[in-house]
């Protein structure tokens, strides 16, 4: 009964020009109603990570840095990646953390206040790897901490992956480090106990200059590719770290080259067996001293990374209230489907004859 009573009151207006046009401006008086109340505010900040050495330089120098096009390129890559750790779910966790949105909200879990927050507040990537946070909520003080909540949840966690990168590494140098002093010091009391035993001089005036210089000239050399090996574990070929130590290891096989086209005589002499094994455990020595050395620049490298590997948040725009009138999306959208719907009943329809188009007869 009530079901044929709404039938027959819409078909009423339905057919009534006059009631339809009422029916329409006060759904859309509504749609308007709904647009301006409650007044949405949006809150905005603007922040600029800022990585020292040990981060965005050392991320460069990994990646590779030469050319213009290889910088860009992986500049755009840090900045997106940038953007990524904005959005992720570790950073909508701490800022839920932060705020307590779960008892703010009243939500049923710490799911629940996530799926939330991902609806209120929006994360964009601007030019020149700038971050745009943007929350709305109707209560202004409040989106104004989610923005602030935000950004630094965003430092936290930059932060985090720095430390997490440097020690990283810290570990796996000290570890070399330890084993490069073990060997030096084995190095070393094998060729002293052997110099002991057989009353020799030092090594420089025992083996001669020229010998001396082309043995330290080889520990040189494998140290430098035990260098440019590790260099490898944490950066790319084409990094400039790498180049570098390559080109110098280029330097050392042609001083290597040239010492032995100047000592020709000296480099065909024979040795005796005395001779050869001083010669073996001197090489040793200065191999296991370079290899010491290669290390523990390595390893005041990464200190230094450690005391600057926190990365810095730059606030370009101070967390703030858009000054510009804030619609509800939801209100908007009711208001279009009106107009849309008045437009198809009150000019499209009577305009292609679709009012006009004679109805099938109801069964009785």
């Amino acid at each position: 009964m009530i079901a044929r009573s709404i039938t027959s009151v819409a078909r009423g207006i339905a057919q009534s020009a006059a009631q339809r046009r009422a029916l329409y401006a006060a759904v859309a008086l509504v749609a308007v109603l709904l647009c301006l109340f409650p007044r949405p505010h949006v809150a905005r900040v603007k922040i600029l990570p800022q990585a020292s050495t040990g981060g965005a330089g050392a991320l460069i120098s990994a990646l590779g840095g030469g050319g213009v096009q290889s910088f860009a390129a992986v500049l755009g890559a840090q900045k997106t990646n940038y953007l990524i750790i904005g959005r992720s779910h570790d950073v909508q966790q701490d800022v839920v953390e932060r705020l307590d949105l779960v008892e703010v909200w009243n939500s049923a879990d710490q799911s629940a206040a996530e799926r939330k927050l991902a609806k209120k507040v929006d994360i964009q990537l601007l030019t020149g790897g700038v971050l745009q946070v943007t929350a709305r909520d109707t209560d202004p003080v409040f989106a104004k901490r989610l923005v602030e909540g935000f950004s630094e949840a965003i430092k936290a966690r930059l932060s985090g992956l720095g430390q997490e990168q440097v020690r990283t590494k810290r570990a796996i140098v000290t570890a070399r480090l330890a084993e490069a002093n073990t060997a030096l010091e084995t190095a070393e009391r094998n060729l002293n106990a052997f110099r002991i035993e057989n009353n020799l001089p030092s090594p420089e005036a025992e083996l001669g200059a020229a010998v001396s210089t082309r043995l330290t000239l080889d520990a040189q050399i494998r140290g430098k590719e035990v260098e440019i090996e590790t260099a490898r574990q944490f950066q790319t070929d084409s990094s400039m770290r790498v180049r570098t130590l390559v080109s110098e290891l280029m330097a050392l096989r042609r001083q290597r080259a040239e010492a032995d086209q100047t000592s020709s005589g000296e480099s065909a002499l024979a040795l005796s067996s005395q001779t050869a094994e001083y010669v073996r455990l001197y090489r040793e020595q200065q191999f296991a001293e370079t290899i010491m050395l290669v290390y523990r620049r390595f390893f005041e490298e990464v200190s230094v990374e450690a005391l600057s590997a926190e990365t810095t948040i730059q606030v370009i725009e101070r967390p703030h209230l858009d000054p510009d009138r804030q619609f509800n999306l939801s209100g908007i959208a009711l208001l279009l489907l009106v107009l849309l719907a008045a437009a198809f009943t009150e000019i499209y329809a009577p305009m292609t004859g679709l009012a006009r188009r004679p109805r099938r007869p109801e069964p009785q």
